[in-house]
């Protein structure tokens, strides 16, 4: 039996080419179509940092292939829904915004809705027995073939936006790895995109390029394991593609996430401290600290291998930050496991800490255990984590007193800026003369509590 060819791949204006071929989304089975009222398109995204790279993403090519976003939904004629299915309360908020968009469909004949993201993947076109309003589902790993249908229906004229890309702000994400290989036993991650495959260091550096161009002054680096990165070219690790983009002019910070504590390696720590435009701060989700949970959760690290990770990168980075991931209410978790994670979460001392409660995705591992933890002890195990990191982090933020730090001022009004250090914290400065947006300012540090930093700009 031969291959079928890859469908035809979509090129627009500025926009690179990112993922391999793959089985693409399609219209509502049966030729279903809706004659086209328009063509400005409003998205609506959920979820991780990744889900609003696509959108961006996205964003640039239908733009690019002359639609037209819109900014609120009742101006839009295309609504496109870029969802996460992580959590189960991801899925039900994707499933709420779809019978919100039931009324404005009708209310316009021609209005199309469609739907994307890592819920999209997992129900595939079950979603059309569950959604009748559904007119379009596809995987952004094939956006581009996607963008080909539209413009076939709509009958789009690119060369009427003359190859404009999406305008972004002070900051941009950019995926540098796709999918992953850890298959954690209660991540639904990989099945929903697939293996890892890194994107080729020079599209990459091409696209910080762009963003630099678009005045952005702030990238993030984003793969669900990003420190497994590899230049499918060279083999260049991620230390190497910081150290390319730390060259890029106009790129003032550099930051990078999600990292796995099996890749944290002494090059990436090296590139941490050592380049100027990368910033000090590491997200290393540990999510159990109890060893035969982090076992069933197939983490393969152990508490302690996780606290010399931790120790290596304090040793090599001054003033690092660290923020992490925990996950209480794991099946079978009983009170002394989870005051083994609580332990460890006052030991580390982290500066941020996303607490979740466990909930069993389809398809993975711990979905097919007992979800035996009930509701209520969960609640009761995140606020009491939450207190106790409610107290670390503000004795993190007090060694920031009467220091200067460097602030990327995001917001500014009149006698007051706002903006971020390069240990990701929210600064609030008093600021007489004004401050411009987009600059980077000294502010010296008056007060601190458990969420932000204050204080004033120096002259």
């Amino acid at each position: 039996m031969t291959t079928p060819a890859a469908p035809p791949r979509l090129r627009v204006p500025g926009v690179p080419l990112r993922f391999e071929p793959h089985v693409f989304s399609r219209p509502r089975p049966n030729g279903h179509k809706r004659p086209p009222s328009g063509q400005r398109f409003h998205l609506w995204v959920s979820g991780c940092q990744m889900n609003e790279s696509d959108a961006d993403y996205l964003a640039q090519g239908l733009v690019a292939a002359g639609f037209t976003a819109s900014a609120t939904l009742d101006e839009a004629d295309l609504a496109i829904l870029v969802t996460c299915c992580v959590r189960q309360n991801a899925e039900q908020k994707a499933y709420g915004k779809f019978r919100e968009l039931k009324a404005w469909k009708r209310a316009r004949p021609g209005r199309a809705v469609a739907m994307t993201g890592c819920m999209a993947n997992k129900e595939g076109d079950r979603l059309y027995q569950r959604l009748p309003d559904l007119d379009y589902r596809f995987d952004m790993r094939e956006y581009e073939a996607f963008i080909q249908d539209l413009q076939g229906e709509y009958e789009t004229d690119p060369a009427q936006t003359g190859g404009a890309v999406f305008q972004h702000g002070l900051t941009a994400f950019i995926p540098v790895i796709f999918g992953c290989n850890e298959v954690c036993s209660f991540c639904i991650v990989p099945f929903v995109r697939g293996t890892e495959r890194s994107r080729p260091l020079t599209d990459v550096v091409e696209d910080v390029r762009r963003f630099a161009d678009q005045g952005v002054r702030e990238v993030t680096l984003l793969g669900q394991t990003v420190n497994s990165y590899r230049d499918p070219e060279s083999g260049t690790r991620l230390a190497g593609l910081l150290a390319a983009v730390d060259r890029i002019p106009g790129i003032w910070r550099v930051r990078f996430l999600t990292s796995h504590p099996r890749h944290v390696h002494a090059d990436l720590l090296g590139a941490i401290r050592d380049l100027p435009r990368v910033c000090e701060h590491l997200h290393l989700p540990f999510q159990s600290g109890d060893d035969l949970i982090l076992k069933q959760m197939r983490r393969r690290y152990t508490r302690d291998e996780y606290r010399s990770v931790v120790a290596q990168a304090r040793a090599a980075i001054p003033d690092l930050s660290l923020s992490t991931d925990v996950i209480v209410g794991y099946p079978g978790e009983t009170e002394d496991q989870f005051q083994r994670t609580r332990s460890l979460l006052e030991e580390v001392q982290f500066d941020v800490v996303h607490i979740q409660g466990f909930s069993p995705r389809p398809r993975t591992t711990a979905g097919r255990q007992a979800d035996d933890v009930l509701p209520e002890e969960k609640k009761r195990r995140i606020n009491v984590l939450l207190e106790a990191q409610r107290r670390i982090a503000e004795r993190a933020n007090q060694r920031w007193l009467d220091r200067e730090v460097e602030v990327l001022i995001e917001k500014a009004s009149a006698g007051e800026a706002s903006g971020r250090t390069r240990q990701n914290k929210v600064v609030l400065a008093a600021a007489p003369l004004g401050a411009d947006v987009g600059t980077v300012r000294r502010v010296r540090i008056t007060a601190a509590t458990a969420w932000q930093l204050r204080g004033h700009l120096v002259a």
